[in-house]
């Protein structure tokens, strides 16, 4: 009877972990705001216009790069919302995985409704 009990406890521990780890949350993020910031990050004057790489970049200077797992949709046309979608490392808590989340949409975050120079200067510190 005690064995069962254990596995009991047991296997609501695994659950637990394994709700943690489906987890994910997609942003809508500004692909002019990611390569601004990546452009200030690298000191840089010009970049190829490569949204991935530009993303890699700014995760990279956030330190979350090796915290998330992240899968990109394709881009609509005309648009600069781009639709991302970040999953924990497997040992991220889901609290520090929030953190996360929040820091990237308040650097690269898509607000249409901001003006392009807030954005512009959001990006940028001031």
């Amino acid at each position: 009877m005690s064995v069962l009990s254990i596995d009991t406890v047991h296997r609501s521990a695994v659950s637990a972990v394994s709700y943690d780890r489906n987890i994910s949350h997609t942003l809508d993020l500004s692909e002019s705001r990611t390569y601004d910031c990546a452009l200030e990050i690298l000191g840089a004057y010009k970049l190829t216009g490569n949204f991935p790489t530009e993303l890699q970049i700014v995760l990279k200077e956030l330190g979350v790069l090796d915290k998330v797992a992240y899968d990109i949709e394709p881009k609509s046309p005309l648009s600069d919302s781009r639709h991302v979608t970040f999953r924990p490392s497997d040992d991220v808590h889901v609290d520090r995985f929030r953190e996360i989340v929040r820091s990237i949409e308040s650097r690269i975050g898509f607000n249409a409704t901001l003006p392009w120079w807030v954005r512009l200067f959001r990006c940028h510190g001031v």
